[in-house]
């Protein structure tokens, strides 16, 4: 055989081992810490009414701002910036899993005559639709605080009419520089939230509707 073609046929060879190469690094790579699954837990529960009042309120999915309206748990090391944890994330995106945690509160709590989300089709007297508009840990001073801010509105049958709106807003110190920590100021925060946001809910639909209390 010709030196040329020798010398044709090694880089061949070469190149195709590259290649390969190449094409199996991902696979033969290690594979890095898979980063661990938080529920977020309300620990509070809401002692039940002495009635209910004979009202139907229908709950709205649950919207989230963007850049949290995602399974990873968002942190700030600098005013005006945001970012995601690598190595911790939720098992549920902040919109649906709050909506989960309002209605349980709601069933607790047993203050009207029925609770249900608007996506089950019955008719209700009110509307009561949030949007989670900041949930994130600002590590800016280590171990920092988790901030989670809400809107709630109120309406009536149809949403069209506004009864009542308000913003809640919670901060809650960190007591370490962990996700867990984290996520514990994120339960915090998100229990006392509630703690606030059933009474309001309760006393503006009974001053909208004061014919139908009992």
């Amino acid at each position: 055989m010709r030196a040329g073609a020798v010398l044709r046929l090694g880089a061949a060879a070469a190149a195709a081992t590259a290649l390969l190469a190449a094409g199996c690094a991902p696979l033969l790579a290690p594979r890095g810490p898979a980063p661990t699954s938080f529920v977020w837990t309300d620990t509070g529960r809401s002692a039940p009414a002495a009635q209910p009042a004979p009202v139907a309120l229908l709950l709205a999915p649950t919207q989230t701002a963007s850049f949290s309206d995602t399974q990873r748990i968002v942190f700030s090391r600098t005013p005006g910036t945001r970012a995601y944890y690598q190595l911790a994330q939720w098992t549920d995106r902040p919109g649906p899993r709050f909506d989960v945690l309002l209605l349980e509160r709601f069933s607790q709590r047993r203050a009207f005559a029925q609770v249900t989300p608007m996506t089950s089709g019955t008719r209700g007297d009110a509307l009561l639709a949030v949007t989670i508009l900041d949930i994130y840990h600002d590590d800016s001073r280590p171990p920092g605080t988790v901030r989670l801010e809400v809107s709630a509105e109120l309406t009536d049958r149809g949403g069209r009419a506004l009864l009542a709106r308000r913003t809640f807003v919670r901060e809650q110190q960190v007591a370490a520089e962990s996700a867990e920590a984290a996520v514990a100021g994120f339960d915090a925060a998100v229990t006392s939230l509630l703690d606030e946001l059933l009474p309001w809910v309760e006393a503006e639909a009974a001053r909208a509707t004061p014919s139908r209390r009992p």
